[in-house]
């Protein structure tokens, strides 16, 4: 074969196959042979991925190595398992082929952009398929799934993606060529609509997993305060006591819409504070102090007449924590206080003011310092939980005990 026969073989396997194969480079193997495939290599019109690079070397995932590396691999054991892709500059200026804007996504792949390579979209793309009760989405903050109830009855899946940030760590929708591709071309018509430009990072983990194949090594804040909640009720019956908390949520098991924001506006971040105060304040039981502080207080009308009503579920927190912890140092308690109240006083804001419905992406940060401080004033009551004797065998996960928690 010349360099022309190996080119037209490897156009060919790559145009007709369904998922843009390379053309397997182990028949090359006389000397002309391997010297018109270096012609080729160092002219910019194919590339040679092996599997030393990738566990699949028939799809192109990544970019391939420097020219001079491929060279290398031409002589060595390189052609017996590798697959030769063409470039972009063979699919252009030898195939012909062009842009179709009609589906960006499935055309970056036709002039050979690597199938794991990501585009970057502002969150509200997601808003459409949250809304349309044809589509549910599962995500865990780092990655998610989009799938939709098809005619047949059946749940298919309909797309994947992750999340990526810029270098002011905000929030963004990441997706793989290869998934985006799987879309029609209205949806990748739709999805181009909140494409973004710039250097974007994907989320440690979601790299993790996506392109080394290892596990994760952080859970999402919203999973971990949790998991806290329902560590501190065991360890609450462990102490003798009701459960601290009514709900019974852990990690990997949510309410609904508890998560990122998926739209800044100043709605969507009222009901975020509204549903997080729900399973902090809100969620607190009366039952477990009982018996062990006063949890009414007493008063009189202007009339003369006694009043008696329940104490606030923080104050009563506050009022039990000092009277069964004597820690070093009272400011040590500041955290819990101020997180619990943090959080109350970001639900009560909406609660006596009609706005509208502001558009601002600073909800997002907002959003983020108000979990920072929630999750730290639960965990630190699961800390002093911790110090009682009946708990200390209560079994805490490595990464909760640990801190291996994402906050973005």
């Amino acid at each position: 074969m010349d360099a022309a026969t190996i080119l037209a073989n490897v156009l060919k396997k790559y145009q007709e196959s369904n998922d843009f194969n390379g053309w397997p480079a182990h028949g090359i193997r006389a000397p002309a042979e391997k010297s018109a495939l270096i012609e080729l290599i160092e002219a910019g019109l194919v590339d040679l991925i092996n599997d030393e690079e990738t566990n699949n070397p028939h799809i192109r995932l990544l970019p391939a190595r420097p020219i001079a590396d491929q060279v290398k691999q031409v002589s060595n054991r390189g052609l017996k398992y590798g697959c030769l892709f063409p470039t972009r500059k063979a699919l252009v200026d030898v195939a012909g082929v062009s842009p179709e804007p009609t589906a960006p996504y499935t055309s970056a792949l036709k002039l050979g952009a690597p199938q794991l390579e990501f585009r970057t979209f502002r969150l509200e793309v997601l808003e459409r398929y949250r809304n349309d009760p044809t589509f549910r989405y599962s995500v865990d903050d780092t990655s998610g799934t989009i799938y939709r109830d098809g005619k047949d009855n059946e749940t298919h899946e309909y797309a994947q993606f992750g999340f990526a940030f810029d270098e002011k760590v905000n929030r963004y929708v990441a997706a793989f060529l290869r998934y985006l591709h799987d879309m029609s071309a209205e949806q990748q018509a739709y999805w181009a609509g909140f494409e973004l430009q710039g250097d974007f990072k994907l989320h440690p983990d979601y790299y993790r997993s996506s392109i080394l194949g290892e596990w994760p090594e952080g859970v999402s804040v919203f999973d971990a305060i949790l998991e806290e909640k329902k560590i501190i009720n065991i360890m609450s019956e462990r102490m003798g006591k009701p459960r601290l908390f009514k709900s019974d949520y852990e990690a990997y098991r949510r309410p609904d819409h508890f998560g990122f924001l998926i739209r800044p506006t100043k709605k969507e971040f009222s009901d975020f504070c509204l549903r997080l105060d729900q399973l902090m304040s809100d969620d607190m039981n009366y039952k477990f102090f009982e018996g062990d502080i006063e949890v009414y207080e007493y008063g009189k009308m202007d009339s003369g007449e006694e009043i008696k009503r329940m104490k606030g579920t923080i104050s009563l927190l506050m009022e039990w924590l000092a009277a069964k912890f004597k820690p070093k140092d009272e400011k040590d308690m500041v955290p819990i206080n101020e997180g619990f109240r943090a959080v109350r006083k970001a639900r009560q804001k909406p609660a006596h003011k009609i706005e509208d419905n502001v558009f601002d992406e600073a909800y997002y940060q907002q959003q983020r310092e108000l979990m920072i401080a929630a999750y730290g004033a639960v965990r630190f009551v699961r800390q002093i939980f911790a110090n009682h004797p009946a708990c200390k065998d209560v079994d805490v996960p490595e990464w909760l005990f640990e801190g291996h928690i994402w906050t973005q």
